[in-house]
């Protein structure tokens, strides 16, 4: 038995200035995409103050005011388990919106009526998006809409947002509950609804106070909430009456849960063949034997796509930046002195570049997030790693982010954003430089084909299974130094959705908005950093490889490296290129080995300009992008993406002046576990924050110096 108000509620409502609606809902439900579709293109991502939660908001205009919406993340309860929850919570409460759209998978409706519930308690004009509804009609489900209107006394609204469903309709619902101000029932079963509404009454003569919608407070002192009960006790508002009222939190909800059942046995009218596919389908997908196996080849088939399909877009955009655009952009500015040609070229236009250059590697990355999130997958997985992540302290989800860092750190940071806790996201982002991304594979297979012959496949495999191992050690060290990156009890909720055929269009649109918020935030980092770089490596201007301030400064320090083994100034001036990127370790060492930078400007021919042949050329560069891709796609049981051309006799003989085998992987390990690339960097900054930034920088200074040198004494010990 349940009670509900039958009387209508309502507040006034001005309409005036711009009117905050906030979407709420469980995770999964679609609300980005629905808040998407009903404000076109103008959805803002962006994170919370001080959290790494992706925020983001869009404008609308209806009947000609102005709605500001904005996507709150998403919460399975009011209760603030977990990050995303006291977002939402504190987000009601402080910034009491003007309306709420409640997003409900028509699906999962008992799982998404708990959250209804707890959302009517906030005493804001409410409207139910009914989502997903095409899906539910073909899973042969029929809801009484009518009923359950009347039941919650709210707007109730079928919609698609992936399929651009009913957003005319969700529109003039929200435009007609702001103008009336109804306000949501507030259902508890009997027994419940009396003693809420005993205890509803003894806290309205101090409403002002409370800090809290009334009907809210009321609720939570029900459910014996500590955090809320706690701060109304300090402020002398409960009395042992009110207290006396209390119940524990279990029974509280075993009574919502009962009321939403039966709820639902009067709404749900049909229910034949529930999630048939996806049954079956998850009887192979979670099967206790296939289910880990068939998750490695995922995450395999992803990481090898991502890397095939973009490696030519990206070298196609590298030569177009460098060999056309800069090559032009010099040529009108003929007037100016060279060694600001050089600074806009190598620095400015080459800092965007290697921005630019991402686009392609980062894009196909996150179209294949973006399918395998959407379409249900992606939680599963977090299902079946969670046994093994769980030991070390981290959640299921925490797997795939390093996985990714395989193939390059930028996307596998930007992955920890779907995470659900904030310690996850932190652990994985630190974890994560510690995974050997691919940019520094060209390193290993010089230095092993110079050093190790033929044992140089399992050394190489011995690097990668280094960085995993000392990943896993400093997790496990940093929870036991930092408490509040402990394992804690937070109960692990995991609702597998539906699997579901994502929209083309849809991704895509999701997929740009990623790409447009890395490029924004990315840029501006990369760029000073890029100019810096230059400033060390080419100045004096014109001076010879061994007098540059980079040659000079390396010198200087060198003898640091010593008990590491590589105390050779040329070696030490590869590692700040390293930090522009992993290869240009090597493109380093050639040029200062070699002496390829002096001798190149002796026989310099005057570059040439010929604007029909050169835009030819790019043109058939990017017709054969697509081609190479096409061609990586059909040998795609090759490994041809993990190989790398072995450089030249010439360089590997002069390595071998400069280390021996020992001091060679030493040196690898430091490059292994030594500071990120500028573009992981900026990214890093942007999901944590600079303290965290700088934290990890140390970090690795301390742990790549420490291991690469234990390495090298423990080494001399058996080699002499």
């Amino acid at each position: 038995m349940f009670r509900y108000r039958h009387r209508r509620r309502q507040i006034a409502q001005p309409l005036e200035g711009s009117i905050k609606i906030a979407f709420v809902g469980n995770p999964n439900v679609g609300k980005s995409a629905l808040i998407n579709a009903i404000a076109g293109s103008n959805l803002k991502v962006g994170n919370w103050p001080g959290v790494t939660v992706e925020k983001k908001e869009a404008s609308l205009i209806i009947n000609g005011k102005m709605f500001s919406l904005v996507d709150l993340p998403g919460a399975y309860s009011l209760n603030p388990f977990s990050l995303e929850e006291k977002i939402t919570r504190d987000f009601l409460i402080n910034e009491k919106p003007d309306l709420i759209v409640n997003v409900v998978d028509s699906n999962q409706l008992e799982k998404s009526l708990f959250l209804t519930l707890a959302l009517s308690e906030f005493e804001i004009p409410m409207v139910i998006a009914l989502n997903f509804f095409d899906e539910m009609i073909k899973n042969k489900t029929e809801i009484d809409i009518k009923k359950l209107k009347e039941l919650l006394s709210v707007e109730i609204v079928q919609t698609s947002g992936v399929k651009k469903i009913g957003l005319d309709a969700l529109r003039k619902a929200i435009y007609k509950t702001l103008n009336e101000g109804t306000l949501p029932n507030i259902l508890f079963e009997e027994s419940l609804d009396r003693k809420f509404n005993q205890i509803r009454e003894m806290l309205s003569d101090k409403d002002k106070d409370l800090d809290y919608p009334l009907s809210f407070a009321a609720a939570r002192v029900l459910e014996n909430d500590l955090q809320v009960v706690e701060e109304l006790q300090n402020k002398n508002l409960l009395d042992k009456k009110i207290t006396d009222l209390s119940l524990d939190n279990t029974t509280y909800i075993q009574s919502r849960y009962r009321l939403i059942s039966s709820i639902c046995n009067n709404i749900l009218v049909r229910r034949i063949n529930e999630n048939n596919l996806t049954q079956k389908i998850d009887s192979v997908l979670l099967n206790k034997f296939l289910g880990l196996p068939l998750f490695v080849i995922m995450m395999f088939v992803v990481f090898k796509l991502t890397f095939d399909l973009s490696q030519p877009f990206v070298d196609f955009t590298g030569y177009l930046i460098n060999n056309y655009i800069g090559k032009y952009t010099i040529y009108l500015l003929w007037f100016l002195p060279d060694i600001f040609k050089s600074l806009i070229r190598e620095a400015i236009i080459g800092g965007v570049g290697s921005v630019v250059s991402f686009f392609p590697l980062i894009g196909i990355f996150f179209l294949f997030i973006s399918i395998l999130e959407e379409s249900g997958y992606m939680t599963r997985a977090a299902f079946l790693i969670d046994k093994l992540m769980n030991s070390i302290g981290l959640s299921g989800k925490v797997f795939i982010p390093l996985i990714l860092g395989f193939g390059c750190n930028v996307p596998a940071i930007y992955a920890t954003k779907g995470l659900d806790s904030q310690k996850d996201r932190l652990l994985a982002g630190l974890m994560i430089p510690l995974m050997s991304c691919s940019a520094r594979l060209p390193v290993y297979l010089l230095f092993t084909a110079a050093f190790f012959g033929s044992f140089k496949e399992l050394v190489i495999l011995g690097l990668y299974f280094l960085g995993a191992f000392i990943a896993i050690i400093l997790v496990i060290l940093l929870q036991l130094a930092v408490p509040s990156l402990r394992m804690n009890s937070t109960p692990f909720i995991l609702e597998l959705p539906p699997y579901r055929i994502p929209p083309l269009k849809f991704l895509l649109r999701l997929t740009g908005f990623r790409v447009k918020s890395f490029v924004r935030k990315a840029g501006s980092v990369i760029l000073f950093t890029m100019i810096l770089v230059w400033s060390v490596n080419s100045l004096p201007y014109n001076a010879p490889p061994g007098e540059s301030y980079l040659a000079q400064g390396s010198k200087a320090i060198a003898f640091i490296f010593a008990p590491a083994g590589f105390d050779k100034w040329e070696a030490v001036a590869t590692l700040l290129p390293s930090v522009v990127a992993k290869e240009a370790v090597i493109g380093t060492l050639g040029q200062i080995l070699e002496g390829e930078q002096a001798s190149s400007k002796e026989i310099k021919s005057p570059e040439k300009y010929n604007f029909l042949s050169d835009t030819s050329e790019v043109i058939v560069r990017f017709k054969n992008s697509f081609i190479e891709a096409g061609s990586s796609l059909l040998n795609f049981f090759t490994i041809s993406s993990f190989q790398e051309k072995e450089k030249n006799e010439s360089l590997m003989n002069r390595l071998k002046v400069l280390f021996t085998p020992l001091s060679a992987l030493s040196f690898m390990i430091f490059i292994l576990l030594f500071v990120p690339c500028i573009v992981t960097i900026s990214v890093f900054i942007q999901e944590y924050g600079i303290k965290w930034t700088v934290f990890e920088i140390c970090m690795l200074l301390v742990i790549s110096y420490s291991v690469s040198t234990l390495v090298f004494q423990t080494g001399r010990l058996f080699i002499r």
